[in-house]
């Protein structure tokens, strides 16, 4: 019998958490220890939001690495992830999701990431989830729901975004400064909310907290978090992961289930 795998959130922060030791990189390590190996990841990343929702392919038996960074240190970019390829899962996926496409296309560094620590031998089979752009907030937790029936064959759910993230707030220089208010807010009405199940909140949170514009001037960040709330079942069990800020305005806030 197939074991029921998690689905996780993760904050991922600046890509420099890439080459640094710090407590967030610790956290992921540990929990990389926690973990049973799954038959293959889902991924949903903040950084592939695009016009449709599709999933990926690849040419090849392995993913190639996307390096979608810019002005970092040389280290970042020698490193690589070169997960396998399943092609065969993508079209369920895509089956799954009423026959979305599949686009080849590379990981992205919100996926491959966390990834780096949590699988660091990049030998699980991995494969990402587009977010729609054109999508409300309900929808995207809708297709939280359909992706949740994965869990039962062998496929972990990660998503990969930033419960706060205001990239013109950051302090790049200084990775424990003391985060702002608005977003210790937001950070707390996103926690109250996802530890009481309550998707509503989530869903209505632009209307319901009135910071989270100054936390999330766009959404990307944030929407991967209800594809997680989405995938949530009746028994699971809710595990807070990394509930401290980065960089001042960088809330590394994670959730798993299992």
């Amino acid at each position: 019998m197939t074991q029921t795998m998690p689905s996780l959130f993760i904050s991922h922060g600046s890509p420099m958490n890439l080459v640094l030791d710090n407590r967030f990189t610790q956290a992921l390590e540990t929990l990389s220890t926690r973990l049973v190996l799954p038959k293959a990841i889902l991924v949903v990343s903040a950084h592939w939001y695009a016009d449709q929702t599709a999933v990926s392919i690849a040419s090849g038996i392995t993913y190639e690495t996307l390096y979608d960074f810019y002005g970092f240190p040389p280290s970042l970019y020698e490193l690589s992830y070169e997960s396998p390829s399943n092609n065969s899962l993508s079209k369920h996926v895509s089956d799954l999701l009423g026959g979305i496409p599949m686009v080849e296309r590379g990981l992205d560094h919100g996926a491959w990431m966390p990834l780096y620590y949590l699988f660091p031998k990049a030998s699980i089979p991995v494969i990402e989830l587009s977010i729609n752009k054109h999508l409300r907030f309900d929808e995207h937790v809708a297709l939280g729901k359909k992706l949740a029936s994965l869990r039962d064959e062998g496929v972990m759910l990660i998503a990969s975004g930033n419960v706060t993230h205001n990239l013109g707030t950051v302090d790049f220089y200084t990775i424990d400064a003391t985060p702002p208010i608005w977003a210790q807010n937001v950070d707390a009405y996103i926690n109250h909310a996802f530890a009481q199940n309550d998707i509503q909140s989530l869903i209505d949170i632009e209307r319901r907290c009135e910071t989270f514009k100054t936390a999330h001037p766009n959404v990307d960040h944030y929407v991967p978090l209800l594809y997680t709330a989405g995938s949530r079942r009746a028994d699971d069990t809710l595990s807070v992961l990394t509930p401290f800020f980065q960089n001042a305005s960088l809330s590394m806030r994670g959730f798993m289930l299992h």
